[in-house]
């Protein structure tokens, strides 16, 4: 019994630590090009937003054909956000 009134509150505890950490997690809405994981824009991006304005819309130029994008602020200058995240593709096709 007395292991019991221990072990719940415990449990509870433990719950709401871990849903205040996953609460911690959710990514921010970025306003500025996310150039810090490595991942360097095309030059392409920065090609696209030439003569434009920070928050313009312009349509940039991918290997899968043109995007929506945004112009926003870099450390090398505008650059070119697609409005819609990429999509991974796999690949392999698997038959």
């Amino acid at each position: 019994m007395k292991a019991r009134m221990f072990l719940v509150p415990m449990l509870v505890a433990s719950l709401c630590m871990g849903m205040a950490i996953a609460q911690d997690r959710v990514p921010l809405p970025q306003t500025r090009a996310d150039t810090s994981g490595g991942h360097e824009p095309p030059q392409q991006a920065y090609e696209d937003c030439k003569g434009k304005k920070s928050g313009e819309s312009v349509q940039h130029t991918t290997r899968e054909g043109k995007v929506s994008a945004i112009c926003v602020e870099s450390p090398k200058g505008l650059v070119a956000r697609p409005s819609q995240p990429r999509v991974a593709q796999p690949d392999v096709l698997v038959k």
